[in-house]
């Protein structure tokens, strides 16, 4: 009985993934009588849209398929918009580690110096109470202009 009582976390699981996936194929496959969106935006999205007959959202098979093509070569280059998705998650990983290690070197020395002298702490202390309320989300602007 021990053994089902671990297993049963990953059952539920199991069962959540099915449920997803179910309603996932429902809500996409299947045809419709009337137009899914409006035809402005179905001029955008293309024909299927346009046609009424499904969703413009893939199934999940052909989530899988995409998903299986683009695993299969992960790091192919044909030219400068046309990169494998281990290129593009390499590129993305090395940005995090270099932003991290250069707010890391100016922060860490410092937030030395402002633990160590009452002089510093004072002088930087206006300019953290300024900066502290502004949320990390309003930083992200700022962060996309200048990378």
């Amino acid at each position: 009985m021990k053994g089902f009582e671990r297993l049963r976390p990953l059952a539920i699981s199991l069962l959540i993934l099915a449920l997803v996936f179910g309603v996932w194929t429902l809500a996409t496959t299947g045809a419709t009588k009337a137009p899914v969106v409006d035809e402005e935006y179905a001029r955008l999205v293309g024909a299927a849209a346009a046609a009424g007959q499904r969703s413009a959202f893939p199934t999940p098979g052909e989530f899988l398929t995409k998903l299986r093509e683009h695993l299969a070569d992960p790091f192919y280059d044909r030219g400068t918009n046309d990169k494998g998705i281990g290129i593009q998650l390499a590129y993305s990983v090395a940005r995090v580690v270099a932003g991290f290690a250069l707010a890391a070197l100016l922060a860490i020395p410092l937030g030395f110096l402002i633990g160590m002298s009452r002089l510093m702490f004072q002088a930087l202390d206006p300019f953290i109470q300024v900066l502290k309320p502004i949320s990390p989300l309003a930083w992200m602007p700022l962060a996309l202009c200048l990378s």
